[in-house]
C-alpha cells in the first residue's frame, strides 16, 4: 500500500522509489503483487506517466486511511511502552485537591496528551488499600506510615495555616502562635479517615505544648462547612486553600516554626512503572519550578 500511494503521489515509479529509498524494480514488483492480490488494475502505465484507474482512485483513498491508522497504532503502542499513552488511574485526597492535584494533572496532560487520566477523590485512609488491590495506579495523599509492598515519594510540602470563622477575634491577626489556641476546639477528620493529616495536626499541637480538644468530622464532611464557619471550632488547613477559600472563613498564618504537611505520591511495587514515572517526572518539574519541597 505504501508503495502504491507513493507512485500515485509522484505519478512516476522512479521518483516514488527515490522517495522510498528502494530500488525502482522493488516498487514495480510490489505494486503488481498488490494488483494481483486485488485482481484489479490500479495504475495505467505508459512511457511518459502513470495514472490512476477508477479502481485505483477508490483504493488510494482507503489505502491512505489504512496507512494513517497503521502509523497511529505504531505511535500509540510505542507511547504506551514509554508510559505516554493508555490510562493512568489516580486517586487523591482533599488536601491535594485545591492546587497540587489539578496543577500536576495539567502539566501531565501538556506533556503527554495521549495519556488519559482517570482521577477521583478519596479519603486518605482508603489510598493504601486501593493501591494494594490494584484499583488505582498511584495515590496522592498526606504522608502516613507506609505498608510493605508500596513505594512513596515526596511531591510537595504545604505550610499549614489556621482556618477560623471570618468573625473570629483572630481573623484579622497577622500571625498567631499555635500555643495561643490551647483553649480552642480543633476540627479534624478521624485518624481512620485521614491518618497523615490527623497525625500532623495533633503533632503540631503537641509541639506547641497542649493536647487539643477535637471535633471529629463525619464521612463526607469538610473542614470548612461545619463548626469552623459557625465559629464553633478552628482548623489547620493547607495554605493552598487560600486560592479557593469558602465564604465565611479566614486563613491566618501561624508563627514560626510553622507546621507543614508532606504530600506524597504512593504506588505499588508492581505498578506499571512507565505510566507512574510520567506523573513523578511532572511532580519533580513542578517541585523545582514552584519550590514545592
Amino acid at each position: 500500500m505504501r508503495y502504491f500511494v507513493a507512485v500515485a503521489d509522484h505519478g512516476n515509479f522512479t521518483r516514488a522509489a527515490e522517495d522510498l529509498h528502494v530500488a525502482q524494480q522493488a516498487v514495480s514488483q510490489q505494486v503488481r503483487a498488490l494488483e494481483t492480490t486485488l485482481n484489479v488494475t490500479l495504475l495505467r502505465r505508459s512511457s511518459r506517466k502513470v495514472e490512476l484507474t477508477p479502481a485505483g482512485e477508490v483504493f488510494l483513498a482507503d489505502a491512505r486511511r489504512v496507512i494513517a491508522a497503521s502509523d497511529r497504532a505504531v505511535r500509540r503502542v510505542q507511547a504506551a511502552a514509554r508510559g505516554e499513552a493508555g490510562t493512568l488511574r489516580v486517586v487523591y485526597t482533599v488536601v491535594t485537591a485545591y492546587d497540587t492535584t489539578p496543577t500536576l494533572l495539567e502539566l501531565l496532560h501538556k506533556r503527554h496528551p495521549e495519556l488519559k487520566v482517570s482521577a477521583r477523590e478519596v479519603y486518605g485512609g482508603e489510598v493504601f488499600e486501593l493501591v494494594q488491590r490494584g484499583e488505582c495506579d498511584i495515590g496522592l495523599m498526606a504522608m502516613a506510615p507506609l505498608p510493605s509492598g508500596l513505594r512513596q515519594r515526596l511531591v510537595r510540602r504545604e505550610v499549614l495555616r489556621l482556618a477560623v470563622s471570618d468573625g473570629h477575634p483572630l481573623a484579622a491577626a497577622g500571625q498567631v502562635d499555635l500555643s495561643e489556641l490551647r483553649d480552642e476546639r480543633f476540627e479534624v477528620w478521624p485518624r481512620g479517615v485521614a491518618p497523615g493529616y490527623y497525625d500532623v495536626v495533633i503533632g503540631a499541637c503537641h509541639a506547641a505544648g497542649f493536647e487539643p480538644a477535637l471535633t471529629e468530622l463525619g464521612a463526607g464532611s469538610t473542614v470548612w462547612c461545619r463548626s469552623i464557619a459557625l465559629g464553633r471550632a478552628v482548623g489547620l488547613v493547607v495554605g493552598s486553600l487560600r486560592a479557593q477559600l469558602p465564604a465565611g472563613l479566614a486563613l491566618v498564618d501561624l508563627a514560626p516554626p510553622r507546621p507543614t504537611l508532606a504530600i506524597n505520591a504512593v504506588w505499588s511495587e508492581d505498578s506499571d512503572a512507565t505510566k507512574v514515572d510520567r506523573l513523578l517526572d511532572a511532580a519533580t518539574a513542578l517541585a523545582a519550578e514552584h519550590h514545592w519541597h
